[in-house]
C-alpha cells in the first residue's frame, strides 16, 4: 500500500509541474506574441530600414524561443525522471515480492507452484520444492514424468494430466531416489484466474511423518487389541485353572468335616489339598513373575553355585512326576570344564523346571524325555558355555503356535492340550529370563513328532582355587522342626488374623510360643517394652498398616539396647521375589521366608539363626 501511494503522489507532482510549465509557456507566448505584434505594427508605420525596430523584434522572438525550448526540455526531463523512477520502483517491488516468496518458502513445509492451465507449464515455484522432491526450482520448470525420481515423476504426471475444474487433493506413496527413502506426498490443485488467464495453484506437502505417526498409532491399537484379546483369553483360562485346585481344596475340606472320625481318609484328603494348594501357588507365582518381568523390575542375583547340585535338584523334583507317568527320563551332563559357576542359581533352576515341566505335561504316558547339558562348545573367552537340550516324544506343536510360543498368555488350543493345566506364561517367563541372562532359546517341533528346546547360556566360572566354599558345599540337610522351634519364644508381627492364627498353631505344635503384634508399630513397642531375652526371634510381615515390616526392622535395630542389634529378624511375607529378599536384608533383617509357610524351610532358617542371649 505504501508503494502504491508514493507512486500516485509522484505522478500528481509531475503532472502539476507540467501543467504549470504549460500555463507559463502559454502566458509567455501570448505576452511575447502581443509584443511582437505591436512592434510589427509600429514597423509598418516607419521606414523599412529602421534597424532599431528590427533588432527589437529579433530579441523578443529569441527570448520567446528560449523560454519555449527550456520549458519543453524541463517537461521532457521531468517525464524521463518519472519513467526511470517508475522502472526502479517496479524492479524493487519485484525483488521485494521475490524475497517474500523465498522467506515464506524457507519457513513453511508446503511447496507452491503455479501452472498455466492451457499448456501445463510451470510459471512460478517456491524454492523449497527441492526440500520435498530433491529437484531444484530452476529444473522444476521443465517437468519430466519419466524421471528416475518416482516422487518427481508422480507429481509431473498429475500436472500433465491437467487439474480438475474444482479443488482436488491427491495422496500417494513413492520412492524418492534423491533422498533414498519412501515417502508420502499430498498435492492439492486450486484453479484460479490471474489477470484474466486460467492458472492452477498447486501445493505440495511431505506427509510422511503424519503417516508414520498414524501407522504407529494403528500398530499400537492393533497390539493393544491383541493384548486385550490374549489377556481376556488368559483370564478365561486362568479362571478355569484357578477354580480347579480351589474346587479340590474346598471339596476335600467338606469331606474332612464328613469323615473327621476316619484318620486315614483325612490324611488322604489333606494330601490332596496340599497338592492342589501347591498347584494354585504355582499359578499365582507365574502371574506375579510375569508381572515383574513386564514391569522391568526383575533382576538377577550373582552368586556362586555348583552345576551338579542344580542338575541333581531339578532331577529330584522331576523324577517322581515322570515315574508317575511311566516316562523314560534321561539326564546327561557332558563336556563341563567348570562345575562351580557364578550366576543366578534360582533363575537357572526356574528355566530348567519350566522347560522340563512342559515336556513332562505334553508327553503321553510311556513317552521319553531327554535332559542334556553340553559344555563342550567354546564361546566367549573363559566363560563356561552351557547348551541345554530338552527333547521329548510328546504331542508336538503346530507351525502357527510355534510363532507365538514365547508370547505372554499363549497356549495352544486343542483337544489334547485343553486337559493340561497351565497359565500360558511358562515359556514367556523362560524366554524373558534367558534374554535377561544374555542367552538364546529356540524350539523345533511338529505335531505328533515331539519337541526339542535348545537353550544357550554363558556363566563365568567361580574361583575354585581360592577356597570360596563352593567346591564340595554340602547339600541342605533336613532339620527337625521340634528341635529348631521347641522351647523358643517368638514375636510375630502379622496384621492378618488368619495368618497369625496359623503361625501360632504351627509354633505351638512344635513346642514354641509366640506373641502377636498387629502391625509394625506394635511390634516395635512390644519389643521395646520387653526385658532383654524375652524373645528369641522376630517373625516380621512386610505389608502392614501403620508401619510396614521394613520400617519396623529399622526401628528395632535403632533402639538403645544391645539385643536390638543382635536379635534375629526373619521376613515372613508373601513378597517372594529375590528383589523382596534383598530389600528385607537391606532393612536389617537376617533372612527371608516366603508365604505360604514351608515348615521345613522355616525350621532350617530358624536353626541357622538361633539366638543365644
Amino acid at each position: 500500500m505504501r508503494q502504491r501511494f508514493d507512486s500516485r503522489a509522484i505522478f500528481a507532482a509531475v503532472a502539476a509541474v507540467v501543467a504549470v510549465l504549460a500555463v507559463v509557456v502559454i502566458v509567455t507566448g501570448l505576452r511575447y506574441f502581443s509584443t511582437i505584434h505591436e512592434l510589427v505594427v509600429q514597423a509598418d508605420s516607419i521606414m523599412p530600414n529602421d534597424e532599431a525596430e528590427g533588432a527589437a523584434i529579433v530579441r523578443v522572438t529569441a527570448r520567446m524561443v528560449v523560454i519555449l525550448v527550456g520549458s519543453i526540455l524541463l517537461a521532457v526531463g521531468a517525464i524521463a525522471a518519472l519513467l526511470v523512477y517508475r522502472n526502479r520502483r517496479e524492479r524493487r517491488g519485484e525483488r521485494y515480492v521475490q524475497n517474500i516468496y523465498q522467506v515464506i518458502g524457507a519457513n513453511i513445509d508446503t511447496a507452491i507452484f503455479i501452472v498455466d492451465r492451457a499448456d501445463n507449464m510451470v510459471e512460478a515455484v517456491f524454492e523449497n520444492i527441492q526440500d520435498i522432491l530433491g529437484v531444484p526450482a530452476a529444473q522444476f520448470f521443465v517437468v519430466d514424468d519419466l524421471s528416475s525420481n518416482e516422487a518427481y515423476a508422480k507429481v509431473a504426471a498429475i500436472v500433465h494430466s491437467g487439474a480438475p475444474e474444482e479443488r482436488h487433493t491427491w495422496e500417494f506413496q513413492c520412492f524418492n531416489s534423491v533422498f533414498g527413502r519412501n515417502m508420502w506426498l499430498r498435492i492439492t490443485s486450486q484453479p484460479v484466474l490471474l489477470d484474466g488467464d486460467e492458472k492452477v495453484i498447486y501445493s505440495l506437502v511431505d506427509v510422511t511423518a503424519d503417516y508414520d505417526i498414524r501407522q504407529k498409532l494403528m500398530d499400537s491399537v492393533a497390539a493393544a487389541e491383541e493384548a486385550n484379546r490374549a489377556k481376556s483369553h488368559f483370564l478365561s483360562s486362568m479362571s478355569h485353572d484357578i477354580r480347579t485346585p480351589m474346587n479340590a481344596i474346598l471339596g476335600f475340606s467338606t469331606l474332612i468335616d464328613r469323615d473327621a472320625e476316619n484318620p486315614e481318609a483325612v490324611r488322604e484328603y489333606n494330601r490332596k489339598i496340599a497338592t492342589s494348594g501347591q498347584h494354585l501357588l504355582g499359578l499365582i507365582n507365574d502371574v506375579l513373575d510375569m508381572s515383574k518381568i513386564e514391569s522391568g523390575k526383575t533382576t538377577l542375583a550373582a552368586a556362586e553355585f555348583r552345576l551338579p547340585e542344580v542338575v541333581a535338584s531339578v532331577e529330584a523334583m522331576m523324577r517322581p512326576q515322570t515315574n508317575a507317568k511311566r516316562q523314560t527320563f534321561t539326564v546327561e551332563v557332558t563336556g563341563i570344564t567348570h562345575e562351580a559357576l557364578v550366576g543366578d542359581e534360582g533363575r537357572l533352576r526356574q528355566i530348567l523346571m519350566n522347560v522340563l515341566s512342559n515336556a513332562m505335561k505334553y508327553t503321553p504316558d510311556g513317552g521319553s524325555i531327554l535332559f542334556r547339558i553340553d559344555g563342550s562348545l567354546k564361546r566367549r573367552g573363559s566363560l563356561q558355555h552351557l547348551r541345554i537340550i530338552v527333547k521329548d516324544t510328546g504331542i508336538g506343536m503346530s507351525p502357527d503356535y510355534l510363532a507365538t510360543i514365547f508370547d505372554s498368555f499363549s497356549r495352544e488350543e486343542s483337544s489334547l492340550t485343553n486337559k493340561i493345566q497351565g497359565t500360558g506364561l511358562g515359556m514367556a517367563i523362560t524366554k524373558n529370563l534367558v534374554d535377561l541372562m544374555g542367552g538364546t532359546i529356540t524350539v523345533e517341533s511338529a505335531l505328533g513328532a515331539g519337541s526339542t528346546f535348545i537353550i544357550d547360556l554363558d556363566f563365568p566360572p567361580a574361583d575354585e582355587s581360592a577356597g570360596t566354599g563352593v567346591e564340595g558345599a554340602p547339600a541342605p540337610v533336613e532339620v527337625d522342626a521340634d528341635a529348631a522351634l521347641g522351647g523358643r519364644r517368638f514375636l510375630v508381627a502379622e496384621d492378618n488374623d488368619l495368618n497369625a492364627e496359623i503361625i501360632a498353631a504351627i509354633l505351638g505344635m512344635h513346642g514354641a510360643t509366640c506373641e502377636i503384634a498387629e502391625n509394625g508399630q506394635a511390634a516395635v513397642e512390644k519389643f521395646a517394652a520387653s526385658r532383654p531375652g524375652t524373645f528369641d526371634m522376630i517373625f516380621m510381615d512386610v505389608q502392614m498398616p501403620v508401619m510396614n515390616g521394613h520400617e519396623a526392622a529399622r526401628a528395632i535395630r535403632a533402639l538403645e539396647r544391645e539385643d536390638a542389634r543382635d536379635i534375629p529378624i526373619i521376613a515372613m511375607t508373601a513378597n517372594a521375589f529375590a528383589e523382596d529378599e534383598r530389600e528385607a536384608l537391606a532393612a536389617g533383617m537376617n533372612a527371608h521366608v516366603a508365604k505360604p509357610i514351608d515348615l521345613r524351610m522355616l525350621a532350617r532358617t530358624v536353626a541357622g539363626l538361633t539366638y543365644c542371649p
